[in-house]
């Protein structure tokens, strides 16, 4: 049996390049995406943690506005009300860093797989193969911790850009994943 996946006596391996192909370049966008979205998420998280330090603060400047008649604003606590409520459902910062660091790792792992393959190199099949099915769990398990990050963006821009977030998020982490398990089953 050949190191390599096809040869020139056979027909067309094309699918071993192509996939490859397609692996760098998923990887790639799934490494800017995953660190937006988690630079995001960490950044709400704590600003969501600093206005819950301030709340008391910002109930004593609205008390001491109603006070004045007005005449003195500090704070309303009716626009923190408004922000926590919004902010309320966030994941916690350690988890969002968790699955940013574990989509970091598979993305990196999904080019350095590509790269075997659009080499045709035969012994990247069964680490692609696991591949796969960790980066289908992982992101199942993404998905779900996220739900908050989800209902955020809805609450904030609409639910158009949520839509988006989650279609790309299930396309590239589940999706995606199950075609490659798909495609390495068939060869």
């Amino acid at each position: 049996m050949s190191d390599t996946i096809g040869s020139p006596g056979q027909s067309c391996q094309c699918w071993a390049p192509v996939l490859g192909t397609m692996l760098i370049l998923i990887g790639i966008f799934d490494l800017g995406f995953g660190t937006a979205l988690a630079a995001a998420t960490i950044e709400l998280g704590a600003l969501a943690g600093e206005i819950e330090a301030s709340s008391s603060l910002i109930s004593i400047g609205h008390a001491f506005s109603q006070i004045t008649g007005g005449l003195l604003q500090f704070g309303s606590a009716d626009e923190a009300s408004i922000v926590r409520n919004l902010m309320g459902d966030l994941p916690p910062v350690w988890i969002s860093v968790l699955f940013a660091v574990g989509h970091i790792l598979l993305s990196l792992s999904a080019i350095v797989l590509g790269i075997g393959l659009v080499k045709r190199m035969r012994r990247v099949i069964k680490p692609l193969n696991r591949w796969a099915w960790i980066a289908c769990g992982w992101g199942i398990l993404s998905m779900i911790f996220s739900i908050g990050v989800y209902q955020f963006i809805h609450r904030a821009t609409g639910g158009a850009a949520a839509s988006v977030t989650v279609l790309l998020d299930l396309s590239v982490h589940i999706v995606w994943p199950l075609a490659v398990l798909y495609r390495l089953r068939i060869s």
